[in-house]
């Protein structure tokens, strides 16, 4: 990531608890407000660029219909990633956590990378030996590195022992070769 984020206090964030009979939660990620809204900014940002370079200059600025097109991601974005990452992640020594479910990060047999070929937004698509299946954004891994030192660690494990299956695109951004 660009910079990193500061630790919110694990009293106000909603990750999941730690798995029955499994080790405690090292690390988790949460997104925030402030992340949330900035992100809201930036697609603002852009879609007043769209609308400059669409029109040749300023003057859909005098159509007020328009603006919603710019004013809108600042409301909508925020509200929209806050309700698709609300409950945050976490990882012990060995598994992964999100809302739905846990993974045992060291029993994996398939390890998949989908998403953009240019590598701007890929999803990371995780099964273990119990078939339990977890897709989740690699951004919000990568936002706390310690977190993703954790889940890393368990899936290069997974594939260096040779059980774990993956696929191409899984090779090359993970550099698993």
């Amino acid at each position: 990531m660009w910079t990193k984020l500061p630790r919110r206090s694990s009293k106000l964030a909603r990750y999941p608890k730690a798995p029955e009979g499994r080790g405690p939660v090292l690390e988790w990620y949460q997104a925030t407000i402030d992340s949330a809204i900035l992100s809201g900014l930036v697609v603002s940002a852009i879609m007043f660029v769209l609308m400059c370079l669409r029109d040749r200059g300023f003057d859909w600025m005098s159509t007020w219909w328009l603006w919603i097109f710019v004013v809108a991601p600042v409301i909508l974005w925020p509200l929209w990633i806050l309700a698709i990452h609300s409950s945050g992640i976490s990882a012990g020594a060995d598994w992964l956590a999100v809302k739905k479910g846990y993974i045992d990060t060291y029993e994996l047999t398939d390890v998949r990378v989908e998403g953009a070929s240019g590598g701007l937004a890929w999803t990371l698509e995780l099964t273990d030996k119990k078939g339990v299946e977890l897709s989740i954004d690699a951004a919000d891994i990568e936002a706390n590195q310690a977190l993703w030192d954790l889940v890393y660690n368990g899936i290069l494990h997974s594939v260096q022992r040779g059980s774990a299956k993956t696929n191409p695109r899984a090779l090359d951004k993970l550099r698993l070769r």
